[in-house]
């Protein structure tokens, strides 16, 4: 297996130079493989969110390197961060983040939208999704409309863009 996901001595400061500097991540590495799925847990504080962030290429490091299946994050502009966003990883966000007046399939849709799928495709993709997390019953239901009966951050990545 080869890793989809490589953090090699992370650390992520905030205020930097300032008097109030906070090191909220201490020099993190991780390494996780393709297919494999890995929970982040820890107490509040302990730079859970910061370190998802990160991940996700919504924040950059302060230092370290990140290899998200073979580009080097580090290195890459903005215009190709936002592609790797959207084609390489994906979200399942504690507070869902979901568009309020958008049933639960228009929601997992709208990603592929921006990627330039096919209504077609997306809507057939989108439904394989849902049926994977065991909510195809609940694709015309609003987000208010959905249980929360879990609060996880999850992540999961694969190389394929799925």
């Amino acid at each position: 297996m080869s890793s989809i996901i490589k953090l090699e001595n992370i650390v992520k400061k905030f205020y930097e130079g300032e008097p109030n500097e906070l090191e909220i991540l201490h020099g993190i590495s991780l390494e996780v493989e393709e297919g494999e799925f890995v929970a982040i847990v820890g107490p509040s504080g302990s730079g859970k969110s910061t370190l998802m962030n990160t991940i996700g290429i919504l924040d950059r490091p302060t230092s370290g390197n990140y290899i998200l299946d073979g580009i080097d994050v580090g290195k890459a502009k903005e215009k190709e961060l936002s592609e790797i966003r959207n084609q390489k990883i994906g979200f399942v966000f504690q507070t869902y983040n979901l568009i309020s007046k958008t049933n639960a399939l228009k929601n997992v849709e709208l990603p592929m939208l921006y990627a330039g799928m096919s209504r077609r495709e997306r809507q057939k993709r989108a439904k394989e999704l849902l049926t994977l997390v065991e909510m195809q019953d609940r694709s015309k239901h609003l987000p208010e409309e959905l249980s929360r009966r879990t609060k996880t951050k999850s992540c999961h990545c694969k190389s394929d863009g799925k």
